[in-house]
């Protein structure tokens, strides 16, 4: 009998073992994933005049969402260290809160090259804009929508502005309040989303994303 004992609790432990090895293993894999944060931040939307180029001494405002792969805590950094978010694409969505406007569109990435340098990737840029990858602890700013001071509306803001002086009649932005819905996927196999409120005023100091 002690036998047969000792063989079902020698099998038991064995099962309990294996279980915790695999919950630990699981739990590590899943504190190793990108953590990404989508924020609402002044360093992002800094304001930017314009002396060159087409709009030269023109004063334009670009506002930016700050997007970061989140160091992982102090009290697992001697156990694990975060992957890097590999690829991250974004997907905006804009919608009128009392207005009829919905607008969705892929979004452009601030450290990406502007469509005028990519010579004949232009176009390949246009319908698929670069993606990024964020190591840990490291932000990318994106961008969400244009204000020139002299527009009473706003524009969503990608690639396709470069093809539309800046201006893509089909994310034109009236005057009024909407809600941002911003969905970072990564080739990680994870995704983001977050939701901010955008008032567009009919100056740049009126017109604010948080």
């Amino acid at each position: 009998m002690n036998m047969i004992l000792q063989i079902i609790l020698s099998f038991l432990f064995a099962v309990l073992g294996a279980v915790f090895g695999a919950v630990v293993t699981l739990f590590i894999e899943k504190k190793r994933l990108p953590k990404i944060e989508i924020i609402a931040r002044d360093l992002a939307n800094a304001d930017n005049t314009y002396n060159s180029g087409p709009h030269q001494g023109e004063r334009w405002k670009f506002f930016r969402l700050s997007v970061n792969n989140k160091k992982i805590t102090p009290f697992f950094n001697w156990l694990v260290i975060r992957q890097t978010a590999e690829n991250c694409r974004a997907t905006i969505n804009i919608k009128g809160m009392d207005n009829p406007i919905v607008i969705s569109f892929k979004g452009r990435w601030a450290s990406t090259p502007e469509i005028p340098h990519l010579g004949q990737n232009a176009v390949l840029k246009l319908i698929e804009p670069d993606p990024v990858t964020i190591p840990e602890n490291h932000e990318e700013f994106l961008d969400v929508i244009v204000k020139y001071e002299k527009d009473k509306e706003g524009y969503g803001w990608n690639n396709e502005a470069y093809f539309h002086n800046w201006r893509t009649p089909h994310y034109k932005l009236n005057p009024g309040r909407y809600q941002v819905y911003v969905k970072i996927n990564t080739q990680n196999g994870v995704s983001f989303l977050e939701k901010f409120s955008l008032t567009v005023g009919e100056r740049i100091e009126d017109t604010c994303l948080s």
